[in-house]
């Protein structure tokens, strides 16, 4: 039933006035914009609510309406350029996406990142570890630490895990190729090993496609030692950070494995630090 127009809006059944009145996220667009299912937002829920400003921007939100949603804590903003459009601070996971998503999409995760996510326990690091392609040259990103490889194709980087990262083993081979000391290169092998996560014949394969690099002697010597102490050195894996929970066992042989981050204050077998550096191979 049409309203009566002689009767103020008060008089009226409260199904009959204005919405404007009834609804007080009208007269607020930008309140009202927080509850807009953006075209975007799909895209940022498959990456735990991650999304590269760039990609907002190109879909149509203006920058106003992100300046906005930062401002009021419905957004984060925790490294350049990228968005978590999510209140709670970040969880492990949504940094790693916002590392890759801030660098850019050459970006991959990396080193002892990538292992700890394909399964590699006691090697805690809080900064991520991220590989780009030789050249290029990214801003320093909080908590980010930056390595360049020239041998980034399919037979490193997995193409189906994402955030995209290295394959299980090169990222084992990585990690034992950035350790400072010598005597953290078995501890990292040998834990991968003895956690069933790689097997001996794949780092094998890995380290002869990986190139000239460091650590390369040292760390088909730990191999060789490896495959005449050990008796389950070429089991067949879990491959590519696709942990089998029935097969993750602990580290064996009275191994120290280091507990703090990887890469920063890490301690090795002998209580050495492990230290990261930028690596162009």
């Amino acid at each position: 039933m049409a309203p009566d127009p002689g009767q103020h809006p008060w008089q009226q059944h409260p199904w009959q006035q204005d919405s404007w009145h009834q609804d007080p996220w009208r007269q607020h667009p930008r309140q009202q914009d927080s509850w807009r299912r953006y075209p975007w937002q799909q895209a940022a829920d498959s990456q735990c609510g991650v999304i590269a400003v760039r990609a907002v921007v190109a879909a149509g939100t203006s920058r106003s309406t992100i300046h906005w949603q930062v401002r009021t804590g419905r957004w984060q903003r925790p490294m350049p350029g990228v968005l978590v459009t999510r209140p709670q601070p970040p969880t492990r996971m949504q940094l790693l996406w916002c590392a890759v998503e801030s660098i850019g999409p050459h970006a991959v995760v990396g080193g002892a990142s990538a292992a700890a996510m394909g399964g590699l326990r006691g090697f805690d690091d809080e900064h991520i570890t991220i590989v780009v392609p030789a050249g290029r040259h990214p801003a320093p990103r909080p908590g980010v630490v930056v390595h360049h490889s020239a041998r980034l194709g399919p037979d490193a980087v997995h193409p189906h895990l994402r955030p995209r990262r290295t394959r299980l083993a090169r990222s084992v081979v990585d990690m034992a190729n950035w350790a400072q000391r010598p005597e953290a290169v078995y501890d990292i092998i040998a834990s991968a090993v003895q956690q069933h996560l790689v097997t001996v014949s794949e780092l094998r394969a890995t380290i002869r496609a990986r190139g000239p690099i460091p650590r390369k002697t040292l760390i088909l010597q730990v191999l060789d030692s490896l495959r005449d102490g050990t008796s389950h050195g070429d089991e067949t894996p879990c491959h590519d950070g696709l942990v089998n929970s029935a097969r993750s066992g602990v580290p064996s042989g009275g191994l120290m494995i280091p507990t703090h981050e990887y890469g920063r204050s890490a301690l090795s077998s002998t209580g050495t630090p492990l230290a990261s550096h930028r690596d162009r191979t």
